[in-house]
């Protein structure tokens, strides 16, 4: 079962470092999506940002978001997302910027 609360406080620790960086658009899959995270699991993270990122910047939010949360992320952009799982992670995934 999701765990609504616990969605809505890593929303509200990340949703002000996505909005500084000017992430278009985010969302939480994987284990937490589902449902199935333990205190182990990592935060998976898909985002979408301006193509003019550079990896750098990419790490750099990363590196804020793991901060903030305390949590190990993995981040995703939607662009990168391999074909034949991208149905599967796109129906796991609850939004969190759009």
């Amino acid at each position: 079962m999701i765990d609504k609360e616990e969605i809505g406080r890593i929303k509200s620790k990340i949703l002000p470092i996505l909005k500084e960086h000017n992430v278009k658009r985010a969302g939480i899959f994987g284990s937490y999506a589902r449902g199935e995270q333990d205190k182990r699991s990592d935060i998976d993270l898909l985002v979408e940002v301006n193509d003019e990122w550079s990896l750098m910047e990419l790490i750099s939010l990363k590196m804020l978001i793991q901060k903030a949360t305390k949590k190990k992320v993995d981040l995703v952009e939607y662009v990168c997302i391999r074909s034949e799982i991208k149905e599967g992670i796109l129906k796991d995934e609850i939004p969190i910027l759009r």
